[in-house]
């Protein structure tokens, strides 16, 4: 497994990881998905990403979320902020089916 030294990647970079790595449990997701991932997270390449998703299996992937929530989310305040900020990269106009709002509380467990 990959050092998170050697990842090197921003908070939102962990959170596009999470959003991609979640997702990608039920189905592959689409180049537009990916690119709405990539705009609501504001990061630069979300090819990185995704290619890091899938080069892992379901245990390393949560692995590298395991070390990320070591690096930032070592309190209370930062674990509720992450949970916060994934439900804003997730809210979408209109009414949402209970698969979203299961891959919302889905998410939420990772972190």
């Amino acid at each position: 497994m990959e050092n998170l030294n050697d990842l090197n990647w921003s908070y939102n970079e962990f959170l596009a990881f999470v959003l991609v790595f979640g997702a990608e449990m039920n189905v592959p997701l689409s180049k537009e998905e990916l690119e709405f991932i990539q705009e609501r997270t504001k990061i630069e390449n979300i090819g990185k990403i995704k290619a890091k998703v899938d080069s892992v299996n379901d245990v390393e992937g949560l692995e590298v979320i395991e070390q990320f929530r070591q690096k930032y989310l070592t309190t209370a305040e930062a674990k509720q902020k992450a949970k916060r900020d994934l439900e804003e990269l997730l809210k979408t106009e209109g009414k949402h089916s209970s698969f979203e709002k299961a891959a919302v509380h889905i998410i939420e467990k990772l972190i």
